[in-house]
């Protein structure tokens, strides 16, 4: 089994040091599964952490930069959410927020207690060079996004008529499904024509991906024998279910995986690695 190591993004960092379900408006502070899986992933490496002395998280500074900007901007979003058509309760809501901010940021400081800085900063020569290449990647995807509904159309229809067009009577529809299935696939690239990818992403990115070079020039055990964990919710990183299929998505992921040897994966994907006993808990 190899050795791994792991970073995570800002909002399931956010997730998690919702720590405790609050007496206060508790029913702003559930995020279902996502709350759920981050909560459960920091208590286990708290556990580790207390049993063991091991850090096996790693966070870059972009990370933490970005923790900060956004944390009182994502409670007050929810507060907003939650109490759109009660005017009262936001007034009294955002009386409470200061204590509400003490509390999560004391959830913080000991949710941080289970990483390791990271020493990727994005102005390193060596991040901004890794960072190119990233960027050229989504790059890339967003140009091949672009005709990728046309594409998906032609090798559709190609598709049938060399060959399954003889079993079936209803053309169209089946044209129609089979459209829709490749088009899912493709969820991933589809998404970035209607969404870039934001700087800050692609800076933590490129960090993550020193931060994995770094573990294996720092521990010669770690070469070629070392998985790398990036835990995030964000389609242009992780893999993007699709319900009506039962497949998912993965280009992007697949993409990542090839050119930098980082695992996106998904919070649930993640608890999944730990309930299975997937990973090597040796420090």
């Amino acid at each position: 089994m190899k050795y791994f190591r792991f970073s995570i993004d800002t909002n399931i960092l956010i997730s998690s040091t919702f720590y405790y379900r609050f007496k206060t408006l508790p029913e702003i502070f559930r995020e279902d599964k996502v709350y759920d899986f981050s909560i459960f992933i920091m208590r286990f490496f708290e556990r580790i952490l207390r049993n063991k002395g091991i850090k096996f998280g790693i966070l870059t500074p972009s990370t933490l930069k970005e923790l900060n900007l956004i944390k009182p901007k994502i409670i007050l979003k929810k507060l907003e959410e939650r109490f759109s058509n009660d005017q009262e309760g936001f007034k009294k809501a955002i009386n409470e927020l200061s204590s509400l901010l003490n509390r999560i940021n004391d959830n913080l400081k000991r949710v941080l207690k289970i990483f390791s800085r990271g020493k990727a900063y994005i102005n390193d020569t060596r991040v901004r060079k890794i960072y190119k290449k990233v960027d050229n990647m989504y790059k890339n995807f967003i140009n091949q996004s672009k005709n990728l509904k046309e594409e998906i159309k032609r090798k559709v229809e190609d598709h049938i008529n060399n060959f399954y067009a003889k079993y079936f009577q209803n053309m169209e529809a089946y044209q129609e499904i089979e459209e829709a299935k490749e088009t899912s696939r493709q969820t991933q690239i589809i998404r970035l024509s209607k969404k870039p990818v934001k700087e800050n992403d692609k800076e933590i990115l490129s960090e993550i991906i020193y931060e994995r070079k770094r573990c294996i020039q720092e521990n010669p055990r770690f070469r070629n024998n070392l998985n790398f964990y990036f835990i995030t919710e964000d389609t242009h990183f992780s893999r993007k279910y699709n319900k009506r299929f039962n497949f998912y998505s993965t280009p992007i992921t697949t993409k990542i995986k090839k050119l930098f040897d980082i695992d996106c994966v998904r919070v649930n994907q993640f608890a999944g690695l730990i309930t299975n006993r997937k990973l090597n808990l040796e420090k």
